[in-house]
C-alpha cells in the first residue's frame, strides 16, 4: 500500500476495510464494512518501478518528459475480523529444516537426500528427442530440366542463325556472279 509512517516491524492496525470474505460470504462496505479490522506487520518499504511521463504538441516544440516511483509499505496480514469476530488469521510458516547435531548425523542426512535425489531422477521420463526435420525437396532436378531447355533452345537459336547465314551467303555469292558476267 503507500508508504506509512512507521518502523519497519511494526504491526499497524487498518479499520478501512472496504471488503472482507469469510469462507463462502463475503461483507461489502457502504463504503467500509462496520467494525472490521485487520492488523498487519510492516515488512519493508520500497519504490514501486519507474513510470515514465511524456507530454507533447503537434507542431509547436512542445515536449516534456519526467518519471515517478511511488513510494510503498509492503504488509503481511495477520489477522482480520468484525468487531471481536476473528474472521481469518495467518498460517504460520513452515519450520525449516534443523541442522543435525553432529558429523555423522550430518554425513548420513546428506547420503539420505543423495539417494532420495537419484531415485526421483530415475523415475523421472527422460524426454523423448526431438523428431528430425525430413530435408526439403531438392530443387536439383528441377533446375537440371530448365538448364536442358534452355540448351534446347540455344542450339535451336544457332542453327537457326546459321540457316539464315548461309542462304544470305548464297544471295550474296549469287549477286557477285551476276556481276562479274
Amino acid at each position: 500500500m503507500d508508504r506509512l509512517e512507521v518502523e519497519v516491524g511494526s504491526t499497524v492496525e487498518l479499520t478501512d476495510v472496504l471488503f472482507l470474505s469469510e469462507g463462502g460470504t463475503a461483507t461489502v462496505g457502504t463504503p467500509t464494512v462496520a467494525d472490521a479490522r485487520v492488523v498487519a506487520e510492516v515488512v519493508e518499504h520500497g519504490r514501486d518501478k519507474k513510470i515514465l511521463v511524456f507530454k507533447y504538441k503537434n507542431k509547436t516544440r512542445y515536449r516534456r518528459r519526467y518519471g515517478h516511483r511511488q513510494d510503498y509499505t509492503r504488509l503481511a496480514i495477520k489477522r482480520m475480523g468484525i468487531g471481536e469476530i476473528e474472521v481469518a488469521t495467518a498460517k504460520p510458516k513452515r519450520a525449516t529444516r534443523k541442522k543435525p547435531a553432529t558429523k555423522e548425523a550430518a554425513v548420513a542426512s546428506e547420503a539420505a537426500a543423495d539417494q532420495t535425489a537419484d531415485a526421483t531422477a530415475t523415475a523421472e521420463k527422460k524426454p523423448a528427442p526431438r523428431r528430425a526435420r525430413k530435408p526439403a525437396k531438392s530443387a536439383a532436378p528441377v533446375a537440371k530440366a530448365a538448364a536442358a531447355d534452355q540448351a534446347e533452345e540455344a542450339t535451336a537459336v544457332v542453327a537457326e542463325h546459321e540457316a539464315t547465314e548461309g542462304a544470305v551467303a548464297e544471295d550474296v555469292g549469287d549477286a557477285e556472279t551476276e556481276a562479274k558476267e
